[in-house]
């Protein structure tokens, strides 16, 4: 289950953000995306209005190229990925970024996402968002 339904998470997330809220978010789903209080989307978000409001702030505050997964490990329900955002653009100060990440994906038995925890190297993503 974990790979393949990682794999098409993050690639509705990316081109159809509602068709992946739909088909793998529940009400007791969470993000968790630790940043700084300045960078705006940083924060704990529930449910499928929570993360509609993740996407939404995204969206208002970067232009993110597709994310480049290095590996992804699943064992059982729980499933690892490790990768690299390269060439985000921040809106507000034009500058870029690239960022290794680490996202530990939680899925339920139906295949809902219960939790998505993000563990990111925010260095380069702080100097991009500071003037």
């Amino acid at each position: 289950m974990g790979k393949e339904y990682t794999q098409d998470f993050y690639a509705l997330a990316s081109t159809s953000p509602q068709e992946a809220i739909d088909k793998y978010i529940g009400d007791d789903f969470q993000w968790i995306n630790p940043l700084p209080n300045f960078i705006p989307f940083g924060g704990t978000y529930r449910g499928a209005d929570g993360l509609f409001k993740y996407f939404t702030l995204l969206d208002a505050a970067i232009v993110m190229s597709p994310l480049h997964f290095d590996t992804i490990l699943a064992e059982n329900n729980l499933v690892s990925v490790i990768g690299v955002e390269k060439d985000t653009l921040v809106k507000a100060t034009n500058k870029r970024y690239s960022m290794p990440f680490v996202h530990i994906l939680t899925f339920k038995d139906d295949g809902k996402l219960s939790q998505v925890r993000e563990y990111n190297d925010i260095t380069d993503m702080i100097t991009a968002f500071t003037n």
